[in-house]
């Protein structure tokens, strides 16, 4: 959220600075909408110790052949957002989780082969506090919860795949679950043991901790939502996307944001295949969402 209103004031003041008729009637000062406050909501809101919540069993990873080092695919997927609605409303489903059950969907067709492995297919989604705990701060307040798919059996079919990715996030998604999540790292945060601890030997866990909450998960998508910008700018801008770099053992990414009608779904990778994108925005077509792709040229020969 920090991020975002720091992108939207400083493109207004660009704006405002490339044409001065912008200035006189928009003035020189942050927007009514542009949040300042730095309140620490983790431990505003914390109650009591939880255990963790978090799962820590090894998900499939995506070993597959990179790209040279130093060098990063982007595949952006730009689609109108009435197109997709229109498809999520015919199952019943939010659009994230759509898009994740499609993500999931790309893996199990072309790295299991529709076949059943022990290894489940998991995807971190970050979720926003903000509106479950009354919170306008600019700090960080999300915590991650985990869609997971496991073929035990054969031959699912997508809405098999969609259903059980869709009751996966929908059964973490409640403020008391979502409390125990953040309760769990704040009790660490305040545990008085831990203060005399030097603060290498904190980073060291820290690490470890990390590492293996990395390997829980295949991948990450994050939805950054829809991006609003006032009427005055709109005809000065074309669109937003975003994109999130790599982790230990996680290779592609995804990040989706919205603006207007426009929705963009962007892959981060450093693998040099690009089956499981390819898979994914043509299931995306063949539900009658167009598609536009645009890619930084990594992928050219």
């Amino acid at each position: 959220m920090g991020g975002i209103n720091f992108l939207r004031e400083l493109t207004y003041q660009y704006l405002r600075l490339t044409h001065p008729e912008i200035a006189k009637l928009k003035g020189d000062s942050l927007t009514q909408g542009t949040s300042l406050n730095r309140e620490d909501s983790f431990v505003k809101n914390y109650k009591s110790s939880k255990p963790s919540g978090f799962n820590r069993q090894k998900a499939y990873l995506l070993k597959l052949e990179k790209v040279p080092d130093g060098e990063f695919g982007l595949i952006h997927g730009m689609m109108p957002v009435s197109q997709l609605k229109q498809v999520c409303h015919r199952y019943g489903v939010s659009i994230n989780d759509y898009l994740v059950a499609c993500f999931v969907w790309s893996v199990y067709q072309e790295c299991f082969h529709g076949m059943p492995n022990d290894m489940p297919v998991r995807v971190a989604v970050p979720v926003n506090l903000r509106p479950y705990f009354d919170s306008v701060t600019t700090k960080n307040f999300f915590v991650m919860i985990s869609a997971e798919f496991r073929p035990q059996n054969s031959s699912y079919t997508f809405e098999e795949v969609l259903r059980i990715v869709t009751d996966s996030i929908n059964s973490q998604i409640s403020k008391e679950h979502l409390e125990d999540l953040f309760s769990y790292s704040v009790s660490n945060q305040k545990n008085i043991l831990m203060r005399p601890v030097p603060l290498f030997i904190k980073n060291l866990a820290m690490k470890a901790v990390y590492t293996q909450s990395a390997l829980a998960n295949t991948t990450t998508i994050t939805n950054i939502g829809n991006i609003k910008v006032e009427p005055e700018y709109e005809p000065y801008i074309t669109g937003f996307y975003s994109f999130i770099p790599m982790s230990k053992g996680q290779p592609m990414k995804g990040t989706i944001c919205s603006y207007k009608d426009t929705l963009v779904f962007t892959f981060s990778s450093i693998l040099a295949d690009t089956m499981i994108q390819r898979s994914f925005f043509k299931k995306l077509v063949n539900y009658g969402v167009e598609v536009t792709i645009e890619t930084n040229g990594e992928y050219y020969d």
